[in-house]
């Protein structure tokens, strides 16, 4: 049902979106017209309405492709994403405190569960921790170009590593929902579906 009502929302939300953007696209070229008058331009600035419909309607398609899109999908309802790059989401269940990533697998062979992490050029540092597994080690970093996964047994060398690299200490990993708000929040909220 979450599912369905995220759909209807984002389908509401791209007409609304296309709605504005056709009416900009016609704007921009009724100043175009102005500057460098032909035939076509001023066709569409006479008979605005069915233009505004017609680019309307293909932005909208556009807009629901992007949406379906490894740049676009947050998923839909009780299964939130977010793209953290070369192609990998951290996905969560029914907005709990638990992310995780299902490629590549910890040392011990299972899926990454974090419930703080963060990205940072194309490294992924977070902490191990399951609702379900249990972890041998505490904290991980995940370089996200080349797979090479390095654990950590304790916050102390995780945040020895993460100082000796450049990267996000313990005190400076977020949760699923932080994370979530920093990407999908913002301008891009009220600019993409």
């Amino acid at each position: 049902m979450e599912v369905l009502l995220h759909f209807l929302f984002q389908l509401f939300k791209i007409a609304i979106l296309a709605s504005i953007y056709s009416f900009l696209l016609i704007l921009i070229i009724s100043i175009i017209k102005i500057l460098k008058p032909s035939e076509f331009l001023k066709k569409i600035t006479v008979e605005k309405k069915k233009y505004w419909f017609a680019f309307g309607f293909i932005i909208s398609i556009v807009l629901l492709f992007f949406s379906f899109t490894y740049w676009g999908n947050h998923g839909l309802g009780d299964g939130p994403k977010i793209p953290i790059g070369y192609w990998k989401t951290i996905e969560n269940t029914n907005w709990d405190e638990y992310g995780y990533l299902n490629e590549p697998k910890t040392n011990a062979g299972i899926n990454i569960e974090t419930t703080k992490f963060k990205v940072e050029n194309s490294i992924l540092c977070g902490n191990l921790d399951s609702s379900f597994y249990v972890f041998q080690n505490s904290y991980f970093v995940l370089d996200l170009k080349t797979e090479v996964l390095a654990e950590f047994r304790t916050e102390n060398h995780f945040n020895e590593y993460a100082q000796n690299n450049d990267l996000p200490t313990s005190n400076e990993l977020l949760s699923f929902s932080e994370n979530y708000k920093n990407h999908w929040g913002g301008i891009r909220f009220f600019l993409l579906p």
